[in-house]
């Protein structure tokens, strides 16, 4: 974390002080981009943009990914693979078994388009929340006008409140208000269709903020996302799946890798409500290393939202901050095995665990305790 504040404060980006982080960084996308760069090159990481991964060649001691590109089929070999596609694409590719959606219709969390609107008003806005205390609870609501909109034929929408974030820019606001339902991102067709569908929905929704919502008046949307988001697709099966129960539970794992706290959070397939249940207060649930080993499949490692669980257990662990966490764990056991010339999967838990804390991993006291002694 603090190289990567050096980079963006040696790009011009201005950290301040804050009493809940100890820093705060004003977001700009572009400057995270340079960054990411920066990062890359030091790492001495060799980059391939614009490639698909359509396939796995299985050796005795190796993988082999094939790419499709401008430039044609592009195979790439390596000791172990990390599928980071977050649709389990590499893994399922390698022959690992997954599940697909909730267990009693296959049905998925719905597609969102998220956006970007500037020129929010945001005194204006609290005017109205003050006014009005129950139409808004903390990121989300709008029920009446919703009501209103949508009886008067203004809205069409597959969801019963609006929900939007405020960003470190006084004048702008984050929505995640489209949903589109019945799509699978594993699915061109369904891809295509969802992406037009919630680029619908964001302008129905961009027209009655400005219409009906006080401080949105002057509001407009300055970036949409580059495609579609994609909530839930593969869970590939791992040597652990962990469960929604887990989850809530605030289980602990011996072989933990990352944790989380994020609360159950399940839009809902088939179209209005979402389903929220949040950990004990204070507690966080473990991932253990075996969530990110498929089933029956050796040199490939899962992270992101496909690694393994359960429906319920997914809606918690699918969100960014922990992908991250499964991503860093992944890179750490694949770099070991490397390292060692074994499989991954007989990697030590303690070693991946002693060099995620070497890298500033956030692990459980009695964990860190243990691998230090």
């Amino acid at each position: 974390m603090w190289r990567l504040l050096e980079r963006l404060t040696a790009r011009g980006g201005a950290v301040t002080p804050s009493v809940r982080t100890g820093y705060t960084v004003p977001f700009d996308p572009e400057l995270f981009k340079l960054v990411a760069l920066d990062l890359i090159d030091e790492a001495g990481v060799e980059l391939l943009l614009h490639s698909l991964a359509s396939d796995v060649l299985t050796g005795p001691d190796t993988r082999r990914v094939v790419f499709e590109t401008k430039s044609g089929p592009v195979v790439v070999e390596a000791d172990v693979v990390i599928d980071c596609t977050g649709d389990g694409d590499v893994a399922a590719a390698s022959g690992a078994r997954y599940e697909v959606g909730r267990p009693e219709d296959g049905l998925v969390q719905p597609m969102t388009l998220m956006f970007r609107m500037v020129e929010f008003d945001r005194p204006r806005f609290a005017g109205y929340v003050r006014e009005h205390p129950d139409q808004w609870r903390g990121v989300h609501g709008l029920w009446d006008l919703i009501e209103q909109a949508t009886a008067a034929g203004e809205l069409d929408l597959p969801r019963e409140d609006l929900l939007f974030f405020a960003t470190p820019h006084p004048r702008e606001v984050s929505v995640n208000s489209t949903r589109v339902t019945r799509a699978l991102g594993t699915s061109v067709w369904d891809l295509t269709r969802a992406e037009c569908a919630g680029r619908r929905q964001m302008e129905q929704i961009t027209r009655f903020l400005r219409d009906r919502v006080p401080g949105f008046e002057d509001a407009y949307v300055v970036q949409s996302g580059v495609q579609i988001g994609v909530r839930e697709t593969r869970r590939i099966i791992g040597d652990h799946v962990l469960t929604g129960e887990e989850v809530l539970g605030a289980r602990k794992f011996d072989d933990a890798i990352a944790h989380g706290a994020y609360p159950v959070d399940i839009h809902n397939p088939q179209g209005t409500g979402t389903t929220l249940r949040r950990l004990p207060l204070g507690e966080s649930y473990d991932i253990p290393l075996r969530c990110l080993h498929p089933v029956g499949v050796e040199r490939v490692l899962v992270a992101g939202r496909c690694i393994s669980g359960t429906h319920v257990a997914h809606s918690s662990y699918r969100i960014m901050p922990i992908s991250m966490a499964t991503g860093q764990a992944a890179g750490v056991c694949a770099a070991l095995a490397v390292r060692s010339g074994k499989p991954p999967r007989e990697v030590p838990a303690a070693a991946v665990q002693r060099e995620l804390l070497v890298q500033g991993a956030v692990l459980r006291e009695d964990l860190r305790r243990a691998v230090a002694g």
